[in-house]
């Protein structure tokens, strides 16, 4: 069809920025995290969808599994027997959560999308401009001035690189964001349902293998969930030992020893079960000694994750006070 320019041209959805001077504010990457529950069964709803399958199996009528005249201390018991797969755990898959992660580098996100089984919707990167989108930092990086200065030199010029080739309209900006850094926040609409949370939860809690930043969302999705069906409180285990590091850590292959894991640093206390040679890891130190050039003090994943377990453990403990 021919160009027609009596039409009135469409109002686009995203702000176009041609010929705006770009802007960067650099956060801390634990810092910038945020975790938000948007959409959640309530915690009725999961006891009763709990009650409905795992009684239907005997029952000779379908009234006789009506969770309206059954005690709320049994209803809640049957909840988390499912969630312990000490019951039919197919109830898991009829609740789902929905959650906002804002904040996340490009590394979370390669880590996120990797659940395949759960549905995602992402900040666009295609037809939005991204002059003006935040970077992170991590705090060893903070912690040297020296890096830290290229660190940031690095985005700036990025950006401006970015920034001129979207301006030029001769390159498109679908091209241009190929120069942009991993560091740059986008953030995620990730939806699970209950089993494959549980799930997520425990493999990016791991300590040893995960980064930090995953370590964070992982817990908040957690305390978050936990907060509308407290009985979940007592599936989560933040203190057990981080199985798959310390079985892969060391393996015997024909006449030597290899590893089939993730060997970047010692082992944490829970997982200092075995024996090890200081250069069986990347690094020879625990994970928090690495700091940068001039860090000193506890660091700020040791701060924020102590708060985070403080929290857990209050939901932990006030459902199993209300349990009697």
């Amino acid at each position: 069809m021919p160009q027609n320019r009596d039409l009135e041209p469409i109002t686009l959805p995203m702000d176009l920025k041609f010929g705006k001077k770009h802007s960067t504010d650099f956060t801390n990457n634990l810092e910038a995290l945020t975790v938000e529950l948007v959409d959640a069964p309530t915690k009725e709803q999961a006891q009763n969808v709990a009650w409905h399958y795992v009684k239907a199996t005997w029952a000779d009528d379908p009234n006789e599994v009506n969770p309206d005249s059954a005690p709320e201390a049994l209803k809640s018991k049957n909840l988390l027997d499912v969630m312990q797969f000490r019951a039919l755990p197919t109830p898991m898959e009829c609740l789902g959560f929905t959650f906002r992660l804002s904040g996340l580098s490009f590394q979370e996100v390669t880590h996120i999308i990797r659940h395949r089984a759960g549905s995602f919707a992402a900040q666009c990167t295609g037809d939005r401009d991204l002059r003006d989108d935040p970077a992170v930092v991590p705090e060893a990086v903070q912690n040297s001035p020296e890096y830290l200065e290229r660190w940031c030199q690095l985005v700036e010029e990025s950006k401006k690189l970015y920034a001129d080739m979207t301006d030029s309209k001769v390159v498109s900006m679908m091209d241009a964001r190929m120069i942009l850094p991993k560091c740059l926040t986008s953030f995620y609409y990730m939806r699970l349902n209950l089993k494959d949370l549980i799930g997520f939860v425990r493999q990016r809690q791991d300590v040893q293998i995960q980064p930090a930043a995953d370590n964070i969302l992982a817990a908040r999705m957690a305390i978050e969930a936990c907060k509308i069906i407290p009985e979940l409180s007592q599936v989560f285990n933040f203190d057990a030992p981080d199985m798959h590091y310390i079985k892969t850590f060391r393996v015997k292959e024909g006449d030597k020893w290899i590893s089939r894991g993730t060997n970047l640093y010692w082992p944490e206390p829970k997982n200092d079960s075995f024996e090890f040679h200081p250069n069986d890891t990347i690094y020879q130190c625990c994970r928090e000694d690495l700091n940068g050039t001039h860090g000193s003090g506890e660091k700020i994943f040791t701060t924020m994750w102590r708060d985070l377990m403080d929290e857990f453990n209050q939901i932990k403990n006030d459902y199993a006070s209300s349990q009697g």
